[in-house]
């Protein structure tokens, strides 16, 4: 009751307060699915996550940015967190790209580790795009579930900033960096950011490193370059799930085994822009990334560790993309290839067993592209587009020894009608691949079998409009079918994790958001339902099993009022419905968070928080008989100085 009276006030403040002109997210420019236009006029159910929205929010890092946003489920695995949409579950990190400036981080081994995504410093982005189910053409492989650019600033100018938190857990984080303008066509920046955290549970702690440097040169208004480098460096400890008996008593147990993990990730990417107009332009973007994981399990009792990883995985990429505008419309034609290698050597334990395990995958892929858009009359506008995609693996390791060719492709095609000047609707279809990770590849129960590329569809109706001048709705609903869908499973709980398709699935889903602005006050709310089942053995999803890991329902609502010019506050409440994970249905999740910031000066601001406010008791992970205690309510304080 506490949390709905508090959200009703909230509400209530909304409709008696005085409207002002603000920004609208439905003006702001995105650029994620190709071409620059505003949120009202791209025809796909993209959200927006503000550099102003940031800073009100005190979001200490991405993840926890994304939690907030009704579209996106954060999935909790032992090999870290996976930012879902559209359903994906567990695979969400082959059906999600995390792109950082347009470049993949997504690890080639499908775990979530290595990424560095929460290290990134939050003071460098200005904005993250969030595009639920699109951007197969542009993007290729693996995004059936969706897309998110983490977009840096890139300022030319003399600025800088240094900012610290520290929470109840005696975690400290601090992160700082700087540009510099050395002359007009020159600047140079760095940023750093360190964590040492302890975590809520008894035995968990890490500390990591993340270094970053840039390059920006301005040959001529037509020639632009950049290069930029960054290095992450991760230690971490944590403990398995306690048995629940254990928690009854203590909820910071420790669980019966510990793994220890040493991961580096280190990347350098340089661009290239022609711009010899202002109808075309022509970009090359070349990359290398290089991650290392060193770990293993340890177990107390038995005295000896229980697992062994040592991995090395390298990505070499070049982008080429042009982009042309023309009288009626605009066209991009690009090609990516991408050379990947994933190499390791370590020990599982199935059976009370030691299983030793030798990899050496690798995989190649060319894919061009082609999307064009087309303005068929002035409300009007058709966009179409077709990739295709060669890979080619080369497998060799104690699981498998093969080479092989792999095909695919893709396309999309989007009817968008502007049915007036602040009221869009469109009609999108988009055919998807995800073909097999070289580590999926080699992980088949059955030698005999090999698994076959996972194919999507997406058919979606969505529509946007203000339907007041202060109130901006996103409305989506969609119906999305896989064949040959990759699943993983474990036939020994405690033995190696293997990969199968398990045929047809479908999710059905709806997307909505809203933005509200009253004078000093802003709304944010939404919510996302996805019906996501599996073909039965009668071929009907009416008796299919209900899809793992997915929660039937999302919702948030946040807000942030402006007390004074120099002191403003916000709150944001989540809720999750249940779902079907390790077997169980775990229950229904509230959490609401609080948090304020004052500005000392202009260069100075203060913030404070609390997280969990009600102290909602919830698992982030939860099998029959053990699980992972969710935090309980903790606190917050934090500066941030720009100079």
């Amino acid at each position: 009751m506490k949390k709905l009276a508090i959200l009703s006030f909230l509400i209530c403040a909304s409709a008696v307060a005085n409207a002002q002109e603000s920004i609208h997210l439905g003006e702001t420019v995105v650029t994620s699915m190709g071409f620059e236009t505003t949120l009202l006029d791209e025809p796909t159910n993209i959200s927006i996550i503000t550099q102003e929205q940031i800073e009100e929010k005190n979001y200490k890092n991405v993840t926890e940015a994304l939690s907030d946003n009704p579209a996106i489920n954060i999935v909790r695995t032992k090999n870290g967190t996976a930012i879902d949409m559209r359903g994906s579950g567990e695979s969400a990190t082959s059906n999600v790209k995390i792109l950082v400036d347009g470049v993949a981080i997504n690890p080639l081994s499908n775990s979530p580790k290595g990424s560095g995504l929460d290290t990134i410093p939050m003071s460098i982005i200005e904005r993250i795009e969030i595009a639920p189910g699109g951007g197969a053409v542009l993007y290729g492989n693996g995004v059936s579930g969706g897309v998110v650019n983490i977009i840096t600033k890139s300022e030319f100018k003399n600025t800088g900033y240094i900012e610290g938190d520290y929470d109840s857990y005696n975690s400290k984080k601090i992160a700082t960096g700087a540009t510099a303008k050395v002359t007009d066509n020159l600047a140079v920046g760095v940023n750093y950011a360190g964590q040492n955290n302890r975590g809520y549970r008894k035995g968990n702690k890490g500390a990591n490193d993340y270094i970053d440097g840039n390059i920006q040169y301005k040959l001529s208004d037509k020639h632009k370059f950049s290069l930029k480098g960054s290095r992450f460096v991760e230690n971490e400890t944590t403990t398995s799930m306690p048995t629940k008996l254990q928690l009854e008593s203590d909820r910071r147990a420790k669980g019966s085994t510990y793994t220890e993990r040493n991961i580096t990730r280190e990347n350098l990417t340089g661009k290239y822009e022609y711009t010899p107009n202002k109808d075309f332009n022509f970009t090359t973007t070349l990359y290398t990334t290089k991650m290392y994981n060193d770990g293993h399990t340890y177990d107390p009792k038995k005295k000896k560790n229980t697992a062994e990883d040592d991995l090395q995985e390298t990505t070499n990429g070049v982008l080429l993309r042009a982009n042309q505008n023309y009288e009626n419309g605009s066209i991009i034609v690009g090609v990516d290839v991408i050379e990947g290698k994933h190499e390791g050597d370590g020990f599982s334990t199935s059976g009370g067993k030691s299983v030793p395990y030798v990899r050496d995958y690798k995989k190649d892929t060319i894919s061009p592209y082609i999307l064009n858009k087309y303005d068929l009359t002035e409300k009007l506008e058709f966009t179409a587009g077709f990739r295709y995609e060669w890979a080619d693996y080369d497998l060799a390791g104690t699981d498998v020894n093969r080479k092989f060719d792999e095909e695919n492709k893709s396309y999309e095609g989007v009817l968008s009608y502007k049915y007036r000047d602040t009221g869009n609707i469109f009609f999108r279809y988009e055919k998807g691949f995800m073909s097999p990770t070289p580590g999926q590849l080699g992980s088949v129960e059955d030698k005999s079998k090999t698994l076959q590329s996972e194919t999507s569809d997406t058919f979606e109706i969505g529509v946007k409009d203000y339907i007041t001048s202060n109130t901006f709705v996103s409305l989506t609903f969609y119906r999305l079918e896989k064949d040959n869908e990759i699943n993983s499973y474990k036939p020994d709980p405690e033995g190696p994790k293997y990969y199968d398709n398990i045929g047809k699935t479908r999710r059905n889903g709806i997307e909505f958001s809203m933005e509200n602005y009253f004078g000093n006050l802003t709304l944010t709310s939404g919510f996302n339902y996805i019906d996501a089942v599996a073909k039965s053995d009668t071929d009907d999803y009416s008796t299919g099993d209900r899809l793992t890991d997915i929660p039937r329902f999302k919702a948030s609502i946040g807000a942030n009022y402006k007390f004074t010019p120099k002191f403003d506050a916000n709150i944001s409440y989540r809720y999750t419905g249940d779902k079907i994970s390790k077997g169980i249905t775990t229950p229904v999740v509230n959490v609401t968070d609080i948090g304020m910031r004052y500005r000392v000066t202009e260069n100075l601001t203060l913030k404070a928080g609390i997280n969990n406010v009600f102290n909602e008791i919830y698992y982030t992970t939860e099998k029959t008989d053990s699980a992972t205690p969710a935090d309980e309510r903790n606190y917050y304080v934090g500066f941030k100085m720009t100079f």
